[in-house]
């Protein structure tokens, strides 16, 4: 029943789309009208029963609407709308069924609303257009929607894009993106926005893709996203930077890794710092990445290949040993969770704030 619920709702939202603000403003943001109708998006009403009413006289009852996560209730026991006056996503299967959507604002915070989780629907494992991926494209991992939308229109065929329908990547969504593109064979693209949080989720997903084929990401100046370069210099603009600014996305993880020294690194304890920290994050590589970003840090800290090697060997090393002969906490015990020795009893100072 949850299915027909959002079959028909993806319905009544497109019933709508035609005379509400929508259309105009994806036309603003680059998405003409073909794309809108292929990526099905429609409109839910500002109003606050709407949606209720029109599943009402389907003669769906009221405990399957609200179990849809497509209405809820108010403090007084009202059942209401979850989505009003938003541009509407559904959110697929592999065969393009809808369950669940996500609802863009125009003006209103939060400006993406997604829907709760149903027993048909799990944020941790779906993924927005999985059903636009074609055989032979290459999947690339987006924030947003609009993210998404713009990577498949700059694709033409090559890339599908693919937003996260919660705050990060998790291995259900690997497993999912896996069974439906063989990341093995196709490789993955991780395209974040170009700020410092897009950046550093970007580096948190090596440690999933790192065994699912060619992990890359594409990195963007700090105030774009692909949304906005599609919408500001169109389709071929966004194709371009798509085949020159993309790196491997180890690179990403060992940039991560030194960035906290930056400030330190004009002094010898800061270089070996930087040079610890980045050992330790090569420690946990794919063996394919591991002799880049040896050469990386090398260059970028002034050290011969062969202390860079060494440094992640003793990280390897420690990480083994950690695992075999872990210490229990006491109440005098020096080490965290992770076994390493605590900031006071360690050689080295921090970073300088």
């Amino acid at each position: 029943m949850l299915l027909a619920i959002h079959e028909h709702a993806e319905r009544f939202f497109q019933a709508h789309v035609s005379t509400s603000w929508v259309p105009d403003y994806l036309r603003q943001r680059g998405v003409e009208d073909d794309v809108q109708r292929q990526w099905r998006i429609g409109y839910a009403p500002n109003e606050w029963r709407a949606l209720i009413r029109h599943l009402r006289s389907l003669g769906f009852p009221d405990t399957a609407i609200e179990a849809s996560g497509l209405a809820r209730r108010t403090t007084r026991g009202m059942l209401i709308d979850f989505f009003r006056d938003r541009a509407m996503f559904p959110i697929t299967e592999r065969d393009a069924t809808a369950i669940a959507f996500i609802g863009r604002s125009r003006t209103s915070e939060p400006r993406y609303l997604n829907s709760p989780n149903t027993p048909i629907y799990a944020k941790g494992r779906a993924l927005f257009g999985l059903h636009t991926l074609s055989a032979g494209a290459k999947p690339v991992i987006t924030e947003g929607p609009l993210d998404a939308i713009a990577i498949t229109a700059a694709g033409r065929g090559e890339l599908a894009g693919l937003a996260l329908c919660g705050t990060r990547l998790t291995p259900d969504q690997v497993k999912t993106l896996d069974a439906a593109a063989d990341l093995r064979t196709s490789g993955v693209l991780v395209a974040f926005d170009g700020d410092r949080a897009g950046q550093q989720a970007a580096a948190r997903s090596y440690s999933l893709l790192k065994d699912a084929g060619t992990a890359e990401a594409l990195v963007l100046p700090s105030d774009w996203d692909p949304a906005a370069v599609l919408g500001d210099a169109g389709p071929e603009t966004l194709a371009a930077l798509l085949r020159v600014r993309v790196r491997p996305l180890a690179d990403l993880v060992t940039d991560a890794a030194i960035e906290p020294w930056h400030d330190s690194l004009q002094y010898a304890e800061g270089r070996v710092g930087a040079l610890r920290a980045a050992g330790a994050a090569i420690a946990t590589m794919a063996p394919r990445d591991v002799a880049r970003q040896v050469a990386r840090v090398a260059a970028q800290l002034n050290f011969d290949h062969a202390t860079v090697t060494e440094t992640t060997t003793d990280s390897v090393t420690a990480r083994l040993a950690l695992a075999d002969f872990p210490t229990a906490p006491t109440s005098g015990n020096t080490t965290t969770r992770s076994g390493e020795r605590r900031a006071s009893e360690r050689p080295l100072r921090g970073p300088t704030p």
